[in-house]
């Protein structure tokens, strides 16, 4: 049981979520700039990322800022589906509760290190 005022992503509000996903779109893009998103296929999303890889691709000419931009516009149903699938919890106000999309993509990478 999540702790009062800490939700899933499907349970934010649409401004939340709007929130939640433009920070995962920042941080998708600098994984994606780094070619350092292997942990991403851990999770049953490999169609969305290839869409949304795609899209990049495409649009690559664009300005951060409009690229940013366009992924919320045109794929934004597509990282709402690649965050919910992360199963990680939010504050009510979009942010993640324990931790930023880095700390998380870091430790994850670091529990695969491990094992190694």
């Amino acid at each position: 049981m999540l702790q009062p005022g800490v939700v899933l992503f499907d349970q934010l509000s649409d401004e939340a979520k709007s929130r939640a996903t433009h920070d995962f779109i920042d941080f998708y893009l600098r994984k994606y700039s780094t070619k350092s998103l292997e942990i991403l296929t851990d999770y049953p999303i490999q169609y969305e990322i290839e869409q949304v890889n795609h899209d990049i691709q495409q649009n690559s000419n664009f300005h951060p800022d409009q690229l940013r931009d366009y992924l919320y516009q045109n794929d934004g149903e597509l990282f709402d589906r690649i965050i919910s699938s992360l199963d990680q919890s939010f504050m009510e106000n979009g942010v993640m509760t324990d931790q930023s999309y880095d700390e998380w993509y870091q430790k994850k990478y670091d529990e695969i290190s491990k094992g190694l």
